[in-house]
């Protein structure tokens, strides 16, 4: 699989989430496996929406695949931010911006959300990205970190995903989301069962 980084080159309006996103933020996948350096963030929003995009382009043999889009650059869902994203592989690097180390700030959402811890509870077969008991991320408001030298295997992540944004918020009591807290990755041979429970 190609390694890849994903990078905000420009921020074209007002970026809504807290805390905002800026140039210079970046990502890599590598062997299917999204890593954040120096303890940045990833936007929750932003990184369902080029999911699909990353994983093609990591899956692909050659950037000449005609199924793919031969543009480079892809904006965040949201309107007002204008966030645009470029996706580039190792020896398209130079053109990156460089990354700006954030510090993992105090969010403070204008709506109560739970922060939320995604860890790895078991490993019942073979993970071909070398995801291990323990293994986790946390989302705070809309934002994802990954520990420093800790990646997350990119497809568990698209699994757990579009359960975290409800999983934040209040829910009815007989909803199944609210009393029930495992996902399983979608790769058979691997079996890695993730567990979504409340930041400490």
């Amino acid at each position: 699989m190609a390694n890849l980084r994903v990078a905000v080159t420009e921020v074209q309006g007002k970026c809504t989430a807290c805390p905002p996103v800026k140039a210079g933020d970046y990502f890599e996948v590598s062997d299917g496996v999204i890593s954040i350096p120096q303890g940045g963030f990833v936007c929750i929003w932003a990184l369902q929406s080029l999911m699909p995009i990353i994983a093609g382009r990591a899956a692909a043999r050659g950037s000449d695949d005609p199924l793919l889009p031969q543009d480079k650059r892809f904006q965040c869902p949201d309107p007002k931010g204008r966030v645009l994203f470029e996706v580039v592989g190792e020896g398209e690097r130079g053109r990156a911006p460089a990354f700006i180390a954030s510090p993992m700030p105090e969010v403070v959402p204008d709506e109560p959300l739970e922060d939320l811890e995604v860890t790895v509870a078991r490993v019942r077969g073979r993970c071909g990205a070398g995801m291990e008991v323990g293994h986790r991320f946390e989302l705070r408001s809309g934002r994802i970190y990954i520990p420093p030298k800790q990646g997350f295997c990119l497809y568990a992540l698209q699994a757990v995903l579009p359960l975290l944004p409800a999983k934040q918020r209040p829910l009815p009591e007989n909803d199944w989301l609210k009393h029930d807290s495992l996902v399983i990755c979608p790769d058979p041979e691997g079996n890695v069962i993730m567990r979504i429970a409340t930041a400490k």
